[in-house]
């Protein structure tokens, strides 16, 4: 860990805080406490024995903390105080993220589970219907290393949001059929459904009372607009968005 050489409070926060990855995990652990495989899903790209290493930076720092799992191997990771209140830093680079970087995403940006993942996070409890609701997507324009699978699917049953990454069986009541990008610009509210490259790129196939609930619940928007990410447990999604 390099120091910057100043007491200045600025300094010895980046001097933690602006460690590559750290401020994704403190941003995985704002949505609640989370196993290391689960850090690993949504992280991808790091290795485990950096993800190890961030973990344990964190919590000599008193971020973090890290206790054994009740039952079983494993261990399970959570913000402290200290961690917490670098909540606020959290959502304010994703608003800033919103307003100034999207001319700057890359093709190998789009990960669809990733997204759908993002997707699932953001659609409050109380917002899920009691009977059985099913969204399927069908995903086109994906980098290479990622059309293994080019379905997924939702099984939304009040307070669960299943993300199925093989058939469940059920019934679906809507297929959105879309180009990965269109569709995660204008799940941002970068893009409205009614601008060009969403009606060219995304389609909805449903009865159209399923259609407009389904838009409802992944909160697409006819108009872009700015989305609100929420980085917290769904207690806290739903507390929100009331």
């Amino acid at each position: 860990m390099t120091s910057y050489g100043q007491f200045c409070p600025v300094a010895k926060t980046c001097e933690l805080f602006a460690e590559r990855w750290t401020p994704l995990i403190l941003r995985e652990l704002c949505c609640g406490p989370a196993q290391f495989n689960d850090l690993r899903r949504r992280l991808p790209l790091i290795s485990k024995t950096l993800l190890a290493q961030r973990l344990r930076d964190l919590e000599q720092h008193g971020v973090i903390s890290i206790t054994e799992k009740p039952t079983g191997p494993g261990h399970v990771y959570a913000l402290t105080a200290a961690g917490e209140d670098f909540r606020p830093i959290i959502d304010a680079l994703s608003l800033w993220g919103q307003r100034h970087t999207r001319n700057i995403l890359q093709p190998e940006d789009f990960d669809p589970v990733f997204f759908l993942m993002s997707v699932r996070g953001q659609i409050p409890t109380s917002a899920c219907p009691v009977d059985r609701f099913v969204i399927c997507f069908a995903f086109r324009g994906l980098p290479g290393a990622k059309t293994a699978s080019k379905h997924w699917w939702f099984v939304i049953t009040h307070p669960d949001i299943e993300l199925c990454m093989k058939n469940p069986g059920y019934p679906v009541d809507v297929e959105i059929s879309a180009e990965l990008p269109t569709f995660t610009r204008a799940w941002m509210g970068y893009v409205g459904l009614v601008d060009e490259p969403a009606r060219r790129m995304i389609a909805f196939e449903g009865e159209p009372a399923a259609v407009e609930r389904a838009k409802g619940l992944l909160g697409l928007s006819d108009r872009p607009r700015e989305r609100r990410l929420i980085y917290g447990t769904p207690d806290m999604v739903d507390a929100h968005r009331a």
